[in-house]
């Protein structure tokens, strides 16, 4: 059911809001059918879809969740539930419980989301998420924070930075560059080189010498 905590201005173009909510009630979904204009704050505890124009704070109780495929304007907090955004999405944040898709627009701030990001339209702003998804058709500038798993397809365009969180940080350290391990000196000292020294050659002696030596006579000279 649909609990109004604000209602600033209700415009009805074509349909009767009330009346096209209670044909849906039965299914377990509000819809505010295309045409309708809606400004003021909601609360609901069941699946709202949106369909027309909205501007104000969505708040999802009871696991519900939320489909835009009009134009909306404001902030959705859908605590135990997930935000899917076919149409355009401004001005605003989006904290999900469960995943988060987009493939219209969101032209936004941030999106949270405690499952999963799954991006493949246009986006701007802040992506915080345990996994985030980029498809092909994805095409967006800001950050993305993830946790476990990223996954960009080709053909998705992201101007930006991507962060990957650790723990209950929002954004991961810089990791420490490791310091080059210094090569060990070698223990081993060179030698010091001394001259060659040229040893000449003995000459070769025979049996008899070459410098003849003095004979001894049979006599002492007297």
């Amino acid at each position: 059911m649909l609990k109004q905590e604000e209602m600033i201005e209700v415009r009805v173009a074509e349909k009767n809001i009330a009346a096209s909510a209670d044909k849906t009630v039965e299914q377990g979904i509000n819809t505010i059918f295309k045409g309708s204009k809606v400004t003021g704050n909601m609360v609901v505890s069941q699946d709202l879809q949106m369909n027309g124009d909205l501007e104000g704070d969505i708040t999802a109780e009871n696991n519900a969740s939320i489909f835009i495929k009009g134009t909306y304007k404001g902030n959705i907090n859908a605590k135990g539930g997930s935000v899917e955004v076919e149409g355009e999405m401004s001005g605003g944040n989006i904290s999900a419980g469960g995943y988060v898709k987009i493939t219209g627009k969101f032209l936004g701030g941030k999106i949270q989301a405690k499952d999963k990001i799954h991006i493949n339209g246009e986006f701007t702003g802040s992506l915080e998420s345990n996994e985030v998804e980029l498809g092909p058709a994805a095409k967006g500038a800001g950050e993305i924070f993830y946790k476990e798993a990223l996954c960009i397809q080709k053909g998705a365009k992201m101007e930006g930075q991507i962060t990957r969180a650790g723990g209950e940080a929002a954004r991961m350290p810089v990791p420490e560059r490791k310091p080059e391990p210094i090569p060990a000196q070698k223990t081993e000292q060179k030698l010091e080189q001394k001259p060659e020294q040229k040893v000449e050659p003995m000459p070769k002696r025979g049996f008899f010498s070459s410098e003849p030596k003095p004979r001894k006579g049979f006599f002492k000279d007297s």
